[in-house]
């Protein structure tokens, strides 16, 4: 009688961790980079602000006052589909980017611990406002606990799914040719981990 409700539950969890593989907009193909997290980071990463901390399996991030910026960590490698995945923890900061580049900020996804937005950043004005709102969903983020996230680009398209809650956005500017990908932090700390970058492929 006991064995009807576990395989119940692992039907659901079957169905949970397909749900968490599906494409929003690609499928990914080759794997750019999948760190440890245990040994440095390879010469494709760079630091341009904060600290970025590689500890047991863990990416831990802080802003650092001083620089008056949030902390940001590149992937030099201009991705023009991409499928970006990783987990992330608050753990006394308050915001977690990802975004790209081209020859300037291209778009990105925003995560608060209230809700997280898909922008372009062609029509932000440094210091005054943010690009152009594309996709909005609110979020239940408490820190301690991880949380996961898939961000996906393509074409003139971007698209999220963290945890079970998914945002699509679009618009002509983010079809520029990509130099780079991004994290970035605002506060200390996060902890970031189970990275992977890939090349997306259409379906």
């Amino acid at each position: 009688m006991k064995l009807l409700p576990l395989l119940l539950l692992a039907a659901l969890n079957a169905i949970a961790l397909a749900d968490e593989a599906k494409p929003l907009l690609v499928q990914p193909s080759r794997t750019v980079t999948q760190p440890d997290l245990k040994t440095p980071l390879d010469e494709t990463w760079k630091i341009a602000k904060g600290t970025w901390e590689v500890k047991d399996g863990e990416l831990i991030a802080t802003e650092l006052t001083a620089e008056k910026h949030s902390a940001v960590l590149w992937h030099q490698v201009g991705l023009q589909s991409a499928v970006i995945e990783c987990e992330f923890q608050f753990d006394g900061a308050n915001v977690f980017i990802i975004g790209c580049d081209g020859a300037k900020h291209v778009g990105r996804i925003t995560i608060t611990k209230g809700v997280a937005k898909i922008t372009e950043d062609s029509t932000e004005v440094k210091g005054v406002h943010a690009g152009a709102t594309l996709g909005e969903t609110k979020l239940a983020i408490k820190p301690g606990e991880w949380h996961k996230i898939r961000f996906e680009w393509t074409g003139d398209k971007m698209a999220a799914r963290i945890d079970d809650k998914e945002i699509q956005g679009a618009h002509p500017s983010l079809s520029v040719k990509k130099a780079r990908w991004w994290f970035a932090v605002g506060g200390a700390k996060m902890k970031i981990r189970n990275v992977k970058a890939s090349e997306g492929k259409a379906e």
